[in-house]
């Protein structure tokens, strides 16, 4: 089967296409072809050799924003039949003794596995996952909406972080796919929703336009703006893990305000914390998302996904995702989709 393999050539890391084994599912687990998947930023820093990565899970396939079809199940399975249509959450397994895996909360078990960071991804035709990993979707999502279920599922991670009112402003940093499905979610809480980025983002801040946030700012005039237009920031969402970002979305925050850290970063960032204590500001961090946050990210979708499909600037066939990766690289996204190059537009967008 077709696949984007991360592997170890000449000792450094490079993704390559493949022609790999279907696998074999066991117990409890379903064969998924793949429909849809997303490219995602932490994809860019793996192809780039800007991620960490334990050598000795190498090769392994990329990928972790999907959706596909079931075509078999395991014994024992009862989630899900052969034709349903299913997005699945990248936690693949954790040790199940730590008390974070006692809790539900696999995302924070330091021994977890994930597809596409440690264990084969959905950059494939097909694969195998357990079946508590699977969601199943309704007829009236789409397969692209489908495909970002799971970006909107780590928006609504984060948003449902921070104290929303209706009367609050709320920034958020960086208009990528995560900072986009961030400010939708943020909409539906009826508070205003500035969005703001940098002249590279300029596409993507119209992109906010369309989607409904109240007002698009690029970062530098940010803080004239606010000062102009007697704007106070209550709460700060942070999709872009830039520094420059972080600091600008600190200083702007008010007095007691709360900051929630979304995007994620290769390099450490560095904030000055007696601002912070000085203006007794809440930081929350919030990475990946809950079973909970998965099942609120699909009702949202069906209510959501005319604005959502907006993010979408293309799709390409698995044999072009060097074009695709290079693209994205570019400032060429927010969001493109990948596809097996047998089955790209043989299925409803």
């Amino acid at each position: 089967m077709e696949s984007i393999l991360l592997e170890n050539i000449e000792g450094k890391t490079k993704a390559v296409l493949r022609d790999i084994k279907i696998p074999k599912i066991e117990e409890g687990q379903v064969l998924v072809r793949v429909r849809r998947a997303g490219i995602c930023g932490t994809d860019l820093k793996l192809y780039t050799g800007n991620y960490p990565v334990d050598e000795h899970v190498l090769p392994f396939v990329l990928g972790h924003e999907f959706m596909g079809e079931v075509i078999e199940v395991g014994d024992k399975v009862t989630k899900a039949a052969i034709g349903d249509r299913i997005v699945a959450t990248p936690g693949y397994g954790g040790c199940e003794q730590c008390r974070y895996c006692e809790r539900g909360q696999l995302k924070l078990c330091k021994n977890r596995k994930r597809m596409g960071f440690n264990c084969d991804g959905v950059f494939s035709e097909y694969v195998k996952l357990n079946e508590d990993q699977i969601f199943l979707l309704p007829d009236s999502i789409s397969d692209d909406a489908a495909a970002m279920i799971e970006p909107l599922s780590v928006a609504v991670s984060g948003v449902y972080k921070a104290d929303i009112k209706p009367t609050d402003t709320i920034l958020v940093t960086g208009p990528g796919a995560i900072g986009l499905l961030t400010s939708l979610v943020a909409k539906q809480f009826g508070a205003t929703v500035i969005v703001c980025g940098t002249t590279a983002d300029t596409d993507r801040l119209k992109i906010a336009e369309q989607m409904g946030v109240d007002i698009t700012a690029l970062s530098s005039d940010l803080p004239d703006l606010l000062q102009r237009e007697k704007i106070t920031i209550d709460i700060v969402l942070e999709c872009s893990g830039n520094a420059n970002a972080v600091n600008l979305g600190i200083n702007v925050l008010r007095p007691n305000g709360q900051f929630v850290q979304i995007g994620t970063a290769s390099k450490p960032v560095t904030v000055s914390f007696m601002n912070i204590a000085y203006k007794e500001l809440r930081v929350t961090g919030s990475i990946g998302a809950l079973k909970e946050d998965w099942d609120i990210a699909i009702n949202l979708m069906e209510k959501v996904q005319s604005k959502a499909l907006l993010i979408i600037k293309k799709h390409l066939p698995f044999k072009d995702f060097d074009k695709g990766f290079e693209e994205c690289l570019q400032n060429g996204g927010p969001k493109i989709l990948l596809s097996p190059t047998s089955t790209l537009g043989a299925h409803k967008k």
